[in-house]
């Protein structure tokens, strides 16, 4: 694939409604992590390799966020309250999601594997206008869960996932639920009858999805892929689309750079205007248009942004030319 096809891919792909141009502007989305910790060991997850000790966001570091972002709130697309850890650790989520609301963020959300989302907890984050939750349910049946969602409990999970649709439905109905399973080698064949549970449970606000388990940029032990990578000649779109900003401020190359191998920049001190402008990213986009992202050792064969091979995208379309015109 040349470098014309390869921009046009990731402007289509991130934002069609943009050019190419425009997505060296400002990140179109966010990964904030406000907590770096978490109350589950799961068995698709880096958790026992982190070397970093930042636990919490201070304050006026989350402020200093919040008014950037806020400030480009037109261009970005959506701010997630999360990275690495489970973002209802968070007292203070509710508020941040408030602030950022409040600052004219068109849409904020967070992913969790539902352990902590008491009735409180999502009375508050409805009540502060949660726009998207992602709801991390691997399996229906209770043995398979716990085996993947180590230290939950699943019955507690599945009373937590259906009480909050129940109060979205008459807090904030607009609020949209991603019901997720990360498909992998136990539950690879559970998909028809875990749609067949969520589907009439959920609105037409709703997502209800699986995405096949990734291998973390290659940094995930005893990786067992469920199905074939689409995009090992296409650059990554998190270069272009996404920043991830760590508890302490640290910026890693991307949101699988968990423990910061290639670090990006910090926000503590510079602008993430800066940051996402700089020389040293626009280096690494480079390599990518080039056809040289192997040059990183978490590039060369990541999987995280592959779709499930039973959806039509334009990965798989843009893959099938790069194997055709392998410039």
């Amino acid at each position: 694939m040349d470098v014309s096809a390869a921009k046009q891919y990731l402007h289509i792909r991130i934002s069609p409604e943009e050019s190419y141009e425009d997505l060296l502007s400002f990140p179109r989305y966010f990964e904030l992590e406000t907590v770096n910790a978490c109350n589950a060991r799961c068995t698709m997850c880096t958790i026992d390799d982190w070397t970093r000790h930042s636990p919490v966001m201070k304050d006026p570091l989350f402020k200093k966020l919040a008014d950037e972002i806020c400030a480009h709130a037109s261009e970005v697309k959506r701010v997630s309250l999360y990275r690495d850890g489970e973002p209802l650790l968070d007292k203070k989520m509710a508020k941040r999601v408030a602030m950022l609301k409040d600052g004219g963020v068109k849409k904020v959300g967070i992913s969790t594997n539902v352990a902590l989302l008491y009735e409180k907890v999502s009375r508050d984050l409805l009540e502060a206008g949660l726009d998207e939750i992602v709801l991390s349910v691997d399996s229906l049946k209770k043995e398979v869960f716990e085996a993947i969602r180590v230290r939950l409990n699943f019955d507690e999970v599945l009373e937590n996932s259906l009480r909050f649709i129940e109060l979205r439905n008459r807090i904030r109905p607009q609020t949209s639920i991603w019901m997720r399973m990360v498909r992998q080698k136990l539950n690879k064949d559970e998909w028809p009858a875990y749609e067949a549970y969520w589907k009439p449970r959920l609105s037409s606000v709703d997502r209800l999805y699986y995405t096949n388990v990734h291998n973390w940029g290659d940094q995930l032990a005893n990786f067992s892929p469920v199905s074939k990578s689409y995009q090992p000649k296409l650059p990554c779109v998190a270069l272009w689309s996404l920043m991830a900003i760590f508890a302490n401020g640290d910026v890693p190359m991307c949101n699988v750079d968990y423990n910061s191998k290639h670090p990006l920049g910090e926000v503590r001190t510079n602008s993430i205007e800066k940051v996402w402008r700089s020389h040293l990213a626009n280096q690494r986009r480079d390599k990518h248009l080039t056809g040289q992202k192997a040059d990183f050792d978490i590039c060369a064969n990541c999987t995280v942004w592959n779709d499930p091979p039973d959806q039509k995208n334009l990965s798989a379309q843009y893959a099938e030319a790069a194997a055709a015109d392998p410039r």
